[in-house]
């Protein structure tokens, strides 16, 4: 009878998530359909405040490579974002956001955000998962460089191939289908404390051999192939002149949900006068079956950056950021530890708030590859 019990339970257990997960897997793609029937409706009723933005970038790249394996995408890169929020009241806004990028049109964003108090918010939909400080300025107009920091690295990224390094320890944009609680508090009313705890589909691949990001963004990753939901949160406090964050995921990533991921990460940014400093490390471990055998594959990264203002239209940014990837050899030339470090100096030349031209210079060290110098030319227009 006991054992009868604890198999129902379990059988329980698993029909519960699989229902949930099923849920997350759907709501990116009925929750703008039933957002926008909504919203026109409370539009006629109401007049609801629509609100409408995005930004272009064009992003030139000459590079200087010594064997063709040392694969990015190279020439002119363009991205755009269009994004729409409707405010159905004080409490209740939609958002969609499209965008398109190396791996083609996404939709980066849509869900409903519901306020029940300060301490209590509610996003349901396609979100973007709240992981790390970049994630809120991973599009390019709020971005001060070219190209992504190594942690986050997508396509910009010097040997970014599945069989490579596999992109960044999380490439951002890490858009997702899911649900997210935030709040925050104010202490003496310079004080700051935010939290966000989520459930989404998570990270996934067809065989446990890593995750290949590039076809997860590009498919928008809408069906979970495990029914079983990645688990995370994000908790951060500020002031005036400093912030510090921490953030942690997990979850399973293959269909049978027997290799599982976890990550964590910390960020740190500061102001001093008119110079802000950022800096981040992440940390990521996956279960990978690499010749019939179980093991761990390791990816590290961090960056440290300054943004120093020059005059009124001037603004020079240096970066410093790395890579490490330590575990077994997935069909490539790696070692069992490869590493990247990136020296970059980039010069902004803003005469509007609604345009930028970016110039920037990186070079780029490998611990088992031959060196890499390029070149960013690029202008971000905002509207």
């Amino acid at each position: 009878m006991a054992v009868d019990l604890l198999r129902t339970r379990r059988w329980t257990a698993r029909f519960e998530v699989s229902v949930f997960s099923a849920l997350l897997m759907h709501a990116g793609l009925v929750l703008p359909v039933v957002l926008l029937l909504t919203s026109t409706f409370l539009t006629s009723a109401h007049a609801a405040r629509w609100d409408w933005s995005g930004s272009v970038s064009v992003d030139q790249k000459l590079l200087d490579l010594a064997n063709p394996e040392e694969d990015t995408n190279s020439g002119e890169i363009v991205e755009w974002a269009l994004k729409t929020t409707v405010e159905v009241s004080d409490k209740v806004t939609a958002n969609v956001k499209l965008c398109t990028t190396c791996h083609g049109l996404t939709v980066d964003q849509a869900y409903a955000e519901v306020r029940f108090h300060p301490l209590l918010g509610m996003e349901a939909g396609r979100i973007n998962v709240p992981f790390g400080d970049y994630y809120l300025r991973h599009d390019p107009a709020n971005d001060k460089l070219g190209s992504k920091p190594l942690p986050y690295a997508m396509g910009h990224m010097v040997r970014f191939r599945a069989d490579q390094f596999n992109l960044g320890v999380v490439p951002m944009p890490y858009s997702d289908q899911g649900v997210s609680f935030f709040g925050d508090a104010w202490f003496r009313d310079s004080i700051q404390l935010w939290y966000a705890a989520y459930a989404v589909n998570g990270f996934r691949a067809a065989t446990p051999r890593d995750f290949n990001f590039k076809n997860q963004v590009a498919d928008g990753s809408f069906i979970d192939n495990n029914h079983e939901p990645a688990l995370g949160g994000r908790v951060g406090i500020a002031q005036e002149h400093v912030s510090l964050g921490a953030s942690y995921m997990t979850g399973a990533y293959d269909a049978d949900s027997d290799y599982d991921y976890d990550v964590w990460g910390v960020d740190l940014g500061a102001t001093l006068g008119s110079i802000h400093f950022r800096s981040e490390y992440l940390e990521r471990t996956t279960n990978v079956l690499a010749e019939d055998v179980r093991r761990d594959l390791t990816k590290r990264g961090f960056y440290m950056q300054a943004e120093v203002p020059v005059g009124r239209y001037l603004e020079f940014v240096g970066r410093f950021d790395g890579l490490v990837r330590e575990g077994p050899i997935l069909g490539t030339s790696n070692d069992e530890s490869s590493g990247i470090g990136r020296w970059t100096a980039g010069l902004n030349i803003a005469p509007s708030i609604d345009y930028t031209f970016r110039m920037s210079y990186e070079y780029w060290r490998f611990t088992d590859f031959s060196d890499v110098r390029l070149v960013h030319l690029g202008v971000v227009v905002s509207y």
